[in-house]
């Protein structure tokens, strides 16, 4: 980043996708951000990048949420101006953007925190090819002809070795009303777009419940909880169709 006297200089190559990382996400802490930018090439020195997000708290491109802190890092969300930055260079999102009434609620924080820590896990292991965030799935919902059925917490295209697999990737911290999750198998009943889905669950504990209320599906559903996922990854044993437990590999 360079500066004229008085003005912030935006660069291409290391602010915007900062920006575009703490947009996407919703909300992510200052030690996920920057892992972020190291596993993405963006910034690898820790110096430069605190610097690099000083300068954008202080400009208000992004801001630090109200007693957000997790384990001590600050948490970060964009702000208006941040998101006007974002599309002046080309980098555009439908359903949160600068006309954007309200920005994400503060309700959301662990839910979206939680998420970047699924993501960081399956990237330190190279296994990331692309990773649509929910902000991007209904942003792309909106416009296309042939939408996804549901806005999903993310679509995820993983290493298989050689080749890739995509599944969409929903995350439960709390269980939600049958009627709910009615309306959800028919969303997933009608989906075409996608062969597999993986539900994780914030615990163990609300594995059996989910099962019962989504696994009668026609859908290749796969259920698993945090723990067991960040530690395995693809190599973790799910729930599959039927309730049989599996490998997630081995179905992708």
């Amino acid at each position: 980043m360079r500066y004229a006297k008085g003005n912030l200089v935006i660069s291409a190559e290391r602010d915007i996708p900062l920006l575009r990382q703490v947009r996407n996400s919703r909300f992510i802490t200052h030690v996920q951000l920057f892992e972020f930018s190291k596993l993405g090439g963006f910034d690898h020195d820790r110096d430069s990048f605190n610097w690099r997000l000083r300068r954008l708290r202080t400009s208000a491109h992004i801001s630090i949420c109200p007693d957000g802190q997790v384990s001590g890092s600050a948490v970060y969300q964009i702000t208006k101006k941040g998101l006007t930055v974002l599309e002046n260079f080309g980098e555009c999102a439908a359903v949160l953007n600068s006309n954007t009434e309200n920005l994400p609620h503060l309700a959301q924080v662990f839910h979206a925190l939680e998420l970047n820590a699924i993501h960081l896990a399956l990237a330190r292991k190279n296994l990331v090819a692309a990773w649509q965030s929910e902000i991007e799935i209904a942003s792309y919902n909106t416009i296309s002809l042939r939408p996804f059925q549901k806005d999903y917490d993310a679509i995820v295209d993983v290493w298989l070795n050689d080749r890739k697999a995509r599944f969409g990737l929903e995350y439960e911290r709390s269980l939600k009303s049958h009627k709910h999750y009615s309306r959800i198998r028919e969303a997933l009943e009608a989906e075409q777009e996608l062969d597999s889905i993986l539900y994780i669950t914030v615990g163990t504990e609300f594995l059996v419940p989910l099962v019962q209320e989504l696994g009668s599906t026609k859908k290749r559903l796969f259920f698993t909880s945090t723990g067991s996922f960040v530690r395995d990854l693809l190599d973790t044993e799910v729930i599959g169709p039927g309730a049989a437990p599996c490998v997630f590999r081995e179905h992708l």
